[in-house]
């Protein structure tokens, strides 16, 4: 019977959080050799679309969390990055925030072996136009209810670099290959993502993201 997990195997680290703090500066592109201490052979900034998948998968749970409101779960839009000001067209706090997605995998071992697998998702709305990098961590499960003060555990697997144009309704790719076979292997019911600004400090790296339209996508 498939279990439920969203981590690959490895046994998990707490050094890895250091990662955020330390690693890239102004969350501009990483150098290559970050990529191999951060993730391993599953880190990679994707430049071009993949081909058409056989299988796609949707999200069945998303939540984003805010620092200055930790305990409080939002689900109104996904967010990433740090928010300078509140408008009447954006209301919601101000601050860093970061989204958790959880895609349904259940029959993901019934599909042919994966040979290349993509997690896609729309950026609508950027605070500039600057290519400030995205991350995917892979990350323990969340529920409808989690916070800031209770997200789950994860380490840093890749990024994407946003291209520059346009600013909105842009589409961030991020190769989860790696992941995915684990998850087929394993029999996964499914995987939680994490994203998050690489640079936490400069409002112009903020980002809205249609997180409920996350899609991932497989290749055999």
């Amino acid at each position: 019977m498939p279990t439920s997990r969203s981590l690959t195997g490895r046994r998990r680290s707490r050094s890895l959080y250091p990662l955020l703090a330390c690693g890239l500066v102004g969350g501009l592109a990483a150098p290559a050799a970050f990529a191999t201490q951060a993730a391993g052979a599953g880190a990679s900034v994707t430049k071009q679309q993949p081909s058409a998948p056989r299988a796609t998968y949707d999200v069945e749970q998303w939540v984003s969390v805010n620092e200055k409101i930790p305990n409080r779960t939002y689900k109104d839009i996904g967010r990433v990055g740090n928010k300078g000001y509140q408008t009447k067209d954006s209301p919601a706090p101000t601050g860093k925030w970061r989204t958790y997605i959880r895609v349904n995998t259940h029959n993901l071992h019934r599909h042919p072996k994966v040979s290349r697998a993509w997690l896609t998702v729309t950026n609508t709305w950027s605070q500039s136009c600057a290519p400030y990098n995205v991350e995917l961590w892979d990350t323990y499960g969340i529920t409808g209810n989690t916070t800031w003060n209770t997200q789950p555990r994860g380490r840093l697997f890749t990024w994407t670099t946003p291209r520059t144009s346009p600013c909105r309704n842009r589409t961030l790719t991020f190769d989860v290959t790696s992941l995915a076979k684990v998850a087929q292997d394993r029999h996964w019911r499914n995987i939680t993502f994490g994203l998050r600004s690489t640079n936490e400090t400069s409002t112009d790296a903020y980002k809205n993201l249609d997180a409920a339209h996350a899609r991932l996508h497989v290749q055999p």
